[in-house]
């Protein structure tokens, strides 16, 4: 009995070492993929992705999540619709459906492509998130439909309103304005959105 429970021991002792193990070397990995990203070095962010090295610490959906992060960097279109077709079907709990649904959503309604949206909305309808389908539908309205329809609620309280928060509104009330014929007050919030960014960014 005794050497059972030692053995026991010894493989819980063994796992817990393994799964330290892999965090630091994953840390360590997503540091220089961090780094590879910042300086625009994709050849070898590629190649390091695609090492049996980087293939034994990480799953393939982290893989290509990173690997979508520097297609999009470098608006490689067609390469960045088979990754998200790719990525979506593999997101299996819930988080992970929000993170790339939006994320591809985010990334399609900015680039005004009215069939992937259509797709992508019908996917984030199955997660019951009343806030992310609000979200979405508003970002619809305004880059897809060219409606105007969302100005008092994104003007409301938009000084109490965190930066990035003021500068995503700001950009998206300058697009309704623009929609709407009112070139001077869309030139005004796109100065202000601008401003907010820059200023984030020191």
């Amino acid at each position: 009995m005794r050497n059972i429970l030692v053995l026991i021991g010894i493989i819980v002792f063994v796992a817990v070492l393994i799964s330290f193990v892999l965090q630091f070397l994953r840390n360590s990995k997503q540091k220089q993929f961090m780094y590879l990203l910042q300086n625009n070095e994709f050849d070898t962010l590629y190649k390091k992705i695609d090492s049996f090295y980087t293939k034994s610490i990480f799953p393939e959906y982290n893989r290509e999540y990173v690997r979508l992060n520097a297609l999009i960097m470098q608006d490689r279109k067609e390469k960045i619709d088979a990754t998200f077709d790719k990525l979506i079907p593999m997101a299996k709990d819930k988080n992970a459906k929000i993170d790339i649904l939006g994320k591809a959503f985010e990334y399609y309604v900015y680039d005004e492509n009215q069939e992937k949206c259509d797709q992508i909305i019908k996917e984030i309808e199955k997660l019951d998130d009343e806030k992310m389908l609000k979200y979405a539908n508003m970002m619809y309205d305004i880059m897809i439909l060219k409606k105007s329809n969302h100005i008092k609620e994104l003007e409301k309280d938009f000084d109490k309103q965190p930066v990035m928060q003021r500068a995503t509104n700001a950009y998206l009330l300058s697009v309704q304005y623009k929609n709407k014929g009112n070139e001077e007050k869309a030139q005004y919030y796109k100065n202000v959105s601008k401003s907010l960014v820059e200023g984030e960014k020191g």
